[in-house]
């Protein structure tokens, strides 16, 4: 993508997502047309691992008793994740049928819940049809908790 079509599909994000119960069908039919399409595959993956980083304790004159906490470790793993663009402050990836749009800074928060949405449409047509914005829900069993997002309907196509 050149830098003018980052502008104009900046542009109208912004537009989409601007408070309201509808958005633009012209603008949606745009952004569906300048946002390469990757190919759909039935699964993919995204998933982060954290673990608390190495630790110390000890004793130090004069001071009293210290504890020296290491960084947290970190790993992501990926799967089949269809290519995406960065445009402005969003990280879009469009697959045939929609467009997930994301807060580019939305990984660094634990809640998900309303940091992505996701424009539906027809494939065939190109004709959208609702944006759904993300839910977080969590699942904890034993030690383990399990956050996974899911899009509920918030917005639909105005008459325009």
């Amino acid at each position: 993508m050149n830098v003018q079509t980052r502008l104009e599909a900046n542009a109208i994000l912004d537009r989409l997502l601007a408070d309201g119960s509808t958005f633009s069908r012209n603008d949606a039919r745009r952004l569906i047309d300048l946002i390469p399409v990757a190919p759909s595959s039935r699964f993919s993956f995204k998933g982060i691992f954290k673990g608390s980083g190495s630790s110390f304790r000890g004793h130090a004159a004069g001071l009293g008793n210290v504890e020296l906490n290491g960084e947290a470790k970190e790993r992501t793993l990926t799967f089949n994740v269809p290519a995406s663009h960065k445009i402005g402050g969003y990280v879009v990836t469009h697959t045939p049928g929609s467009i997930n749009i994301e807060l580019m800074w939305a990984e660094t928060k634990a809640d998900q819940t309303g940091l992505s949405c996701l424009l539906v449409y027809d494939a065939p047509t190109n004709e959208p049809e609702e944006l759904r914005i993300a839910a977080q829900t969590s699942l904890t069993l034993l030690i383990f908790t399990f956050n996974y997002v899911s899009y509920v309907p918030w917005k639909k196509p105005g008459l325009a």
